[in-house]
């Protein structure tokens, strides 16, 4: 049974590896992909650590003499180097280097780096405890919702972690064995010998190489001297002479494993030395000043002092309480979350009252406490940060179980039955094991097994937002629509003619065509005639139609037309000639409508296959809303909601952070308030989210709420102390908003609403310094 959940969850990492359907929706992915994409692997092991002209390096390229030659990929590149080289490496051996195939690679190997840190899991409890104990680990791990949904992306999380569990099975065979063995002479005297000395290398190396993937899993260094205390605290030495040999050998190995993770970041993070003149060698001590500085702001960023508007989500966010949430209702589930750091409290209650079991214990409750402890306490405290001790958790909730199991007794039958404590203690291994399987199953049903949900808000735009000329087509699915390209702003001359040709998309009858912006200055109504042709060996009419156009009436780009056809079929695939001829004294000109989407996040409708939205199909304006209130802003917003016909919150990002910051952000917030009571002249047009279903009962994580029935729905500001962290929504099932302009728009009570504010007295706070109260 086992075995098999941890099939199941093997599956579920490298199932739906395309989830983003090739779009580009997680920054951190395509950040990474389009460095990769530029960068080769070297042809020599000089060209590998002459960091200065380096092709694996992101870093900028300079002359002998330290000059600058050529701007680098990435400059601010804050990553570890191994994954890049690892994801590099193995797309030049397989020819996966284009652009879709090099993220698809990389996730793939993300996944397999975490099923290999399953692996290790498993023998290290297999000899900190038991073989049952190690399997019933591994397969909480393998179903652990967050180790699923990082080994769907490309980046560095995983391969860290890997190494980490690496590291860690070192550290408990070099604390399973004294540091020096006794070989007997035939006399009956003894010397001592290393015996240990490949463990403290290999756990040297494996640090190293975590430190290549992820600077801030430092911690893991002083997990050696831990191994090397437990490996010595139960010595019977025959004489005491012994002891200093002991603690000198002991002393030695420890440098040994401190070089060996030096040596091993010196060969997998190359980048990180660079000489200031001349070429660089692996023998080059001196520090690559760009990778110091990326680091430095990397550190900046973590400690809330910089990082603009992506660090305004922490504000009063609680240090310790908001991490344990995050990993315990989310990224493990209650069944396994609550079990795990139960298992932790009751082995370090085992180790400190009782001094039981603290040879298996120390290891996995130091390295859990401590670096739980040191991301917990820094400002940025995102979930995918705790993802290293996540297997050692999971081995302690394992524990935790079977020391149940083991305390309800051997199981003797009294009268035919099983006792009642062994039946409650196997149904308390059932309920954790069954509820993390059904909370991983949750996961993946409401977030793979789904287009995504900006995939999802894209096609409703396509579908619902007309081009600039839009068919309706009747299909089997029902009504579909064609849309088609048609510059922005085309002037068609009184007399004259415009002729486009296009590529059906759908297969269906043709119902109608409308025009959403069509513009005629005068004061009469006009006429367009549109004609749609069949291309081959010669023009073939398909159908034909008279649009009339109203006047203007102070419209500043037209209005709505709309013209039933007489049928025709289109065929998917097919090339069709579209003529639209004016035949009126005016001209006319042809507007696309304009969407608005919110300043850093990612703008909706994505490109679809060959369509391009913002090149084809619409008008695209920015409303900046994490820039700080002032009139400059207010401008923006009069602007902005004066020529928009649709407004486009693509995420949470931006609604949820600024409400953080009520101090700075007083005019945008009620700005969303009335963009979502309907004040500002909008109405919300469709909506999308991801709730987590498990029978009737639906669980949104973006919002920390249930409801039985249907999804709950999702507050205007959220304060909810059990709503996830961003970034675990964010990149794979953000929810989405679409509102578009009524006729009750109203620029003067537009102005009503926001020019109420005194900007003078708005406060630029530091996200640090924030204390937001919950606010409607």
């Amino acid at each position: 049974m086992l075995i098999g959940l941890i099939a199941v969850g093997i599956f579920y990492r490298f199932a739906w590896v395309n989830w983003n359907q090739d779009a580009q929706l997680h920054p951190d992915e395509y950040g990474l992909t389009n460095t990769l994409s530029v960068l080769r692997m070297p042809t020599s092991l000089a060209e590998y650590f002459n960091t200065r002209i380096s092709p694996i390096s992101p870093y900028h390229k300079y002359n002998p003499d330290g000059s600058l030659l050529q701007n680098g990929p990435d400059n601010r590149m804050r990553w570890g180097q191994l994954p890049m080289i690892l994801i590099r490496a193995a797309a030049e051996a397989t020819g996966n280097t284009g652009y879709g195939e090099l993220r698809l690679l990389g996730r793939r190997l993300s996944a397999l780096a975490d099923a290999l840190a399953i692996g290790l899991l498993y023998l290290i409890g297999r000899k900190l405890y038991n073989h049952r104990i190690a399997l019933t680990g591994a397969a909480l791990s393998a179903l652990a919702v967050m180790q699923i949904q990082q080994s769907h992306f490309m980046t560095v999380d995983n391969f860290g972690t890997f190494f980490t569990m690496l590291a860690l099975y070192a550290a408990v065979r070099i604390a399973q064995q004294p540091p020096l063995a006794r070989r007997p002479y035939p006399d009956g005297a003894y010397r001592l010998v290393p015996a240990a000395a490949g463990w403290f290398a290999l756990f040297g190396a494996a640090a190293g190489m975590a430190l290549a993937c992820k600077i801030n899993l430092l911690p893991l260094i002083g997990m050696v001297v831990m191994a090397a205390f437990l490996s010595i605290t139960d010595l019977k030495l025959r004489f005491q002479s012994d002891l200093s040999r002991i603690f000198g050998s002991t002393a030695l190995l420890l440098v040994l494993s401190a070089f060996s993770a030096l040596l091993a970041f010196r060969l997998t993070q190359p980048m990180s030395s660079r000489a200031p003149q001349g070429d660089t060698t692996f023998f080059t001590l001196h520090l690559n000043q760009d990778w110091v500085d990326s680091m430095q702001v990397a550190q900046m960023e973590s400690s809330g002092i910089g990082g603009g508007p992506p660090g305004e989500q922490w504000a009063a966010r609680p240090a310790i309480l908001f991490p344990l949430m995050n990993m315990v209702v989310w990224g493990m589930g209650l069944p396994f979350g609550l079990t795990a750091w139960l298992g932790f409290g009751l082995a370090g209650w085992q180790v400190l009252r009782k001094g039981l079991l603290y040879r298996a214990h120390l290891i996995p409750l130091v390295w859990v406490g401590g670096y739980f402890l040191f991301m917990g306490t820094r400002w940025v405290k995102s979930i995918r940060y705790f993802l290293p001790i996540y297997p050692l958790l999971a081995l302690l909730a394992a524990w935790l179980l079977w020391q149940v199991w083991q305390s309800a007794g051997n199981g003797g039958r009294g009268a035919g039955r099983l006792p009642v404590r062994r039946l409650a203690a196997g149904g308390l291994m059932f309920f954790v094991l069954g509820g993390t399987l059904i909370w991983a199953d949750a996961f993946v049903s409401a977030v793979y097994r789904q287009p995504h949900t900006r995939l999802q808000a894209t096609e409703w735009i396509f579908q619902n937002i007309p081009a600039p000329v839009h068919f309706e087509l009747q299909t089997a699915q029902g009504s579909r629509f064609q849309p088609v390209s048609v510059p922005d702003g085309l002037t068609i001359p009184p007399g004259e003619r415009f002729t486009l040709t296009f590529t059906a998309r759908e297969s269906g009858t043709l119902r109608s065509v409308t025009l959403p912006r069509l513009f005629n200055p005068a004061d009469s109504p006009a006429q367009l005639r549109l004609s749609l042709y069949r291309e081959g060996s010669s023009l073939d009419l398909l159908t034909e139609t008279s649009l009339q156009v109203p006047p203007a009436s102070g419209a500043a780009r037209g209005n709505t037309v709309q013209a039933d056809l007489s049928g025709g079929e289109l065929q998917a695939g097919q090339v069709y000639t579209l003529t639209l001829h004016n035949p009126s004294d005016q001209p006319l000109k042809i507007y696309r409508l304009t969407l608005a989407n919110e300043s850093w996040d990612e703008g909706l409708p994505v490109p679809r296959a060959t369509y391009d939205p913002f090149g084809d199909f619409y008008r695209g304006v920015t409303m900046e809303v994490r820039w700080y209130d002032d009139e400059n802003k207010r401008q923006m917003f009069y602007e902005r909601l004066a020529e928009v016909d649709y407004i486009i919150l693509p995420s949470q990002r931006g609604i949820w952070s600024v409400a953080r910051l009520q101090l700075t952000y007083p005019m945008t917030i009620e700005y969303y308030r009335a963009l979502f009571d309907g004040r500002l002249g909008f109405d919300l047009a469709a909506h999308f989210q991801a709730p987590w279903r498990i029978g009737n009962f639906y669980i949104s994580d973006v919002g920390g709420q249930v409801r039985w029935g249907a999804p709950p729905r999702l507050p205007l500001f959220n304060f909810n102390f059990f709503a996830a962290e961003e970034a675990f929504s964010v990149y794979d099932h953000p929810p989405v908003w679409i509102f578009v302009k009524s006729e009750r728009f109203d620029m003067a009570q537009v102005r009503s609403i926001l020019g109420k504010f005194d900007l003078s007295q708005v406060v630029v706070q530091s996200p640090r310094d924030a204390r937001p109260r919950p606010i409607q």
